[in-house]
């Protein structure tokens, strides 16, 4: 696995570059396809149902595409809207699009999939990829197994392998992923407070550790006043336990599945935690704290440190300058050495996947025309557009260089409503470079060395028919000992107690049934 990360950097480092435009872009508020008929004397293939607009074959009428995915921006455009128009047209294809805000969207899926009433093709969200009603919908056959079919989509065949494997149900391709980078967790800092307190970049656990106590005691923003903190957290039990030598989730030691709460390399990981609790380098309230206040006191200047993912740094950077003035800054690094080397969690590398089907997808042609399209929008042509816009009205070119217009809308207008949930292969791969920001090549920079390092959970692609009936109560055995040790209600023992419950629980069944899954996949 490392030999293959080694030789895709470039890929990685297009993959964040792209996810870093789109997601910047909603927060700020090939050609065009031909179809050839079937005779009926060939087995379907993308180049017989579909082809290239530059390969000279006789264009079909546009295939009509029903699409349903989460819209997290404020507004969707306006049916016939001029990006819409432009995808259609560079398609070959007539869109109609249901798009719905992220918490109505996630409680209208289970419904619609029991009612086997569905578009051609819609996303499950990533934290659904192992809940009962997906799992179940696809071993009942409800949707097309497309990987047979990938490679003969120079795009969709491109994305990273492992991701697919992630997203595998028994070893099996149901799922077209929305592509992030692998292991993308950031540890933000505001550079200017570190070169106020006299101190380099953190490298090291300790460094860290010295870091929160500077921003916390030294009164490095200089007004003279005892109003600042270490960090901004909101959970507890992952950020630092790769640094430590914990596992990611869990392990697979002599084919024996051990999950990272079993190690006494996560207690010591949580030990760390509670002690910057203690000492109060952290905010009391990470528990139950909302969003807006866990990154509102990075962004205020309250707090100096926010644990969040490589491609939200450009946009906290941003806000903290227009709140703060431009000499506030903030910087990242991914990884803490120490004993154990350079570590760091990997994730699934999606933001969910697409599924296609049956009840609407009814034939093999039909589906190789939706995946045509879904290989159209990761090409050249549409990826510009992910990325860039319309030219003239986001974008605008500039010594053969593609630089966007300020105050451009892109967000409101391609990011959000088409971007970032139509998104497979990372747009940037295909499509044109511009400048980069010094931020925004730390990011690529660091995507693409994090995967060099990154630790995988070796559960992603297994299933466990007791995690789908009582997961999310295990979990909670387990997320509330964590917090409950780190804010010190609960001792040592008591929280080895915790992890017992857990066990007994159902946490050993699960434990035994990724076991007979991985033998299932290996044979």
């Amino acid at each position: 696995m490392k030999g293959w990360f080694k030789a895709s950097r470039q890929h990685l480092a297009l993959l964040i570059a792209s996810t870093m435009v789109i997601v910047s872009a909603c927060s700020s508020g090939g050609g065009s396809e031909t179809v050839n008929s079937n005779t009926g004397n060939e087995k379907p293939t993308a180049t017989n149902t579909t082809s290239g607009g530059d390969s000279g074959q006789t264009e079909q009428e546009p295939l009509a595409i029903k699409l349903m995915y989460n819209f997290d921006g404020v507004e969707f455009p306006k049916e016939g809207n001029d990006v819409q128009k432009y995808i259609e047209q560079a398609t070959n294809t007539k869109l109609t699009v249901s798009a719905l805000p992220g918490s109505s969207y996630e409680e209208r899926l289970p419904i619609m999939i029991a009612s086997d009433d569905m578009p051609d093709a819609f996303p499950i969200p990533r934290r659904h990829q192992k809940l009962p009603y997906v799992v179940n919908a696809v071993q009942a056959g409800l949707f097309w197994e497309i990987g047979p079919y990938l490679e003969q989509f120079p795009n969709l065949s491109a994305i990273n392998p492992v991701i697919y494997e992630n997203i595998a149900y028994e070893g099996k391709t149901y799922g077209l992923p929305r592509e992030r980078a692998l292991a993308r967790r950031a540890i933000q800092f505001r550079s200017d407070w570190l070169a106020n307190v006299g101190m380099g970049t953190p490298k090291t656990i300790d460094d860290f550790y010295n870091m929160l106590v500077a921003f916390k005691n030294n009164d490095p923003d200089q007004n003279g006043q005892a109003d600042t903190t270490g960090m901004t957290a909101k959970e507890v039990g992952l950020w630092f336990a790769p640094y430590f030598g914990a596992p990611n989730q869990w392990k697979i030691e002599d084919g024996k599945f051990i999950r990272d709460v079993q190690t006494e390399e996560f207690l010591n990981a949580l030990k760390f935690e509670k002690k910057l609790y203690d000492e109060g380098l952290m905010n009391k309230d990470f528990a139950v704290i909302e969003r807006p206040e866990w990154t509102g006191a990075a962004e205020n200047g309250k707090a100096g440190v926010r644990i969040d993912v490589t491609g939200s740094t450009v946009g906290l950077d941003s806000v903290v300058k227009e709140n703060l003035g431009e000499q506030a800054a903030f910087s990242m690094i991914s990884i803490l050495e120490g004993e154990y080397g350079k570590r760091i969690n990997m994730e699934g590398g999606h933001n969910g996947f697409f599924l296609f089907p049956k009840s609407s997808i009814k034939t093999e042609e039909h589906l190789l025309r939706v995946l045509k399209f879904f290989d159209d929008l990761a090409g050249e042509t549409i990826s510009n557009l992910f990325v860039w816009g319309l030219e003239g009205v986001h974008y605008e070119m500039k010594d053969g260089k593609p630089v966007a217009i300020p105050d451009n809308k892109h967000g409101d207008d391609v990011g959000a409503p088409y971007g970032a949930p139509l998104g497979t292969l990372a747009p940037a791969i295909n499509a044109m470079q511009g400048e980069l920001s010094e931020l925004g090549q730390l990011e690529q920079e660091l995507n693409a060395e994090n995967a060099e390092f990154g630790i995988v959970d070796p559960t992603l692609p297994l299933i466990s028919e007791t995690f789908l009936e009582q997961g999310a109560q295990l979990e909670t055995i387990l997320s509330d000992a964590n917090i409950k040790f780190v804010m010190g209600s609960i001792t040592e023992e008591q929280w080895r107690g915790e992890v017992e419950r857990w066990l007994k629980s159902g946490g050993s069944k699960i434990a035994q049934e990724y076991e007979e899954a991985q033998s299932k996949l290996n044979k």
